[in-house]
């Protein structure tokens, strides 16, 4: 039977605008979903095949390995141009992924395991021996003439249990994919696939393995998932990830009667600083503004770039509203000081707008609302302050950039969400 494809086609905004009759039948009775994340199931798949479709928007075509519609697909993009040649939109193809041949007796071609990054072995169970290819050798980092021993000692000490219940459970054929610690202390990812062999009598008398390098595979992967979560040019999270945060923040509040808050951040003027110096110099700003921010709040704190000049941090088990209030005093306090940008040194002006949960909303839409409005409640009182419930504005330093003789340089050091350092909030 020959294997199902699917095929489809969207807008630069990932909107569905055509698919074939294969995948239009798999969401059968119901309606075709029109975006290309509600396709495919499971919303962590969903994210990552969003994340490569953004990347064919960006002119790449893109491989991709995963498990959708309850099966592992191989997905296809590619940009879809218009006869002038722009991107309008992707190309996207699926296809059952073909499973491995049947594992054969080692040794294998030690050139073909070295270009397919795979290993193979053989198990004889009445000589109790393993018989390792030389491309399980180089893939567990042994010399062509090492002594294998165990292969599970080869096991992450914290994928042990999972490899072991793999193969307990499987029967004749196990597939587990797992993490394997190399001889010479590297970490690997690697897909292990094996069967029993019997005899005429149905006796087990060997098992043969392989064990494919996967650790690339893995690395797009999360390199995907990032794209779809963090800023690109600030490394903090976006807009989806604060969304996502500060929702399990707000359940998370519910459940242990605290408070959670969100501190909304503007930079005041921040178009004079691009008029007076470039963008090249604007997105420096962001940069070392961005880094200000996320070396003053708790690791379990989550700093994001909406768009723009805007932040937002979300602050999680504070005790009460005045701690939510202290901590958006101390941002305040630490914008004080102005931002070196290479030889420059720009004096920083932002207002910033307090929503605290339950007091002022009890859903993400709520809170994120009810937090702008206390920010422009802070611009109307003259900006460089605090806006929202019973805080009283507080002033910063208005902005006065400075020139330092020299030439502008780019930061190395971008924030990671989720990297903080540790900084306890007064309560």
């Amino acid at each position: 039977m020959e294997t199902p494809r699917y095929a489809w086609i969207t807008d630069n905004y990932l909107n569905v605008l055509a698919l074939n009759e294969a995948l239009a039948a798999q969401h059968r009775p119901n309606r075709p979903p029109s975006k290309v994340a509600e396709l495919w199931g499971e919303s962590e798949t969903c994210d990552l095949i969003s994340g490569a479709h953004r990347c064919a928007l960006e002119g790449k075509q893109i491989r991709l390995e995963v498990e959708a519609l309850g099966q592992v697909l191989l997905f296809e993009l590619e940009p879809l141009r218009s006869p002038a040649g722009d991107i309008v939109g992707t190309s996207g193809r699926a296809r059952i992924a073909k499973p491995m041949e049947s594992p054969i007796a080692a040794p294998e071609d030690p050139l073909v395991e070295e270009i397919a990054q795979i290993g193979s072995w053989r198990y004889e169970y009445s000589a109790r021996a393993l018989q390792p290819s030389l491309g399980l050798l180089r893939l567990l980092g042994l010399p062509p003439t090492g002594d294998l021993g165990d292969i599970r000692a080869f096991d992450h000490p914290d994928d042990r249990a999972l490899v072991r219940a793999a193969i307990e459970a499987s029967g004749d054929t196990y597939e587990v994919e797992h993490r394997i610690v190399r001889h010479d202390g590297e970490q690997r990812h690697v897909r292990e696939r094996a069967t029993t062999i019997r005899d005429a009598h149905g006796f087990s008398v060997a098992r043969v393995g392989t064990m494919l390098d996967i650790t690339a595979i893995k690395l797009r992967e999360s390199w995907l998932r990032d794209l779809a979560n963090v800023d690109t040019l600030t490394g903090l999270g976006n807009r989806r990830l604060l969304e996502e945060r500060l929702g399990a923040a707000i359940m998370r509040s519910e459940r242990f009667a605290n408070s959670c808050a969100i501190l909304f951040i503007d930079i005041d003027d921040f178009k004079g600083i691009n008029d007076t110096y470039g963008h090249a110099v604007g997105d420096a700003y962001l940069v070392e503004f961005a880094l200000r921010l996320a070396r003053n709040v708790r690791a379990s704190d989550t700093v994001a770039r909406l768009a723009g000049d805007e932040f937002v941090i979300v602050l999680e088990d504070l005790e009460n509203e005045r701690a939510a209030a202290e901590a958006a005093e101390k941002i305040a306090a630490v914008l004080r000081e102005p931002l070196a940008v290479g030889a420059l040194k720009i004096d920083v002006r932002a207002s910033i707008g307090l929503a605290v949960s339950p007091r002022d909303g009890e859903s993400v839409k709520e809170l994120l609302e009810r937090a702008d409005l206390a920010m422009y409640e802070a611009k109307r009182r003259g900006g460089a302050g605090v806006g929202g419930g019973r805080l009283l504005a507080k002033k910063v330093a208005a902005w006065s950039p400075r020139l330092i003789e020299g030439k502008v340089s780019s930061s190395k050091d971008r924030p990671r969400y989720g990297t903080q350092p540790n900084v306890s909030h007064s309560s």
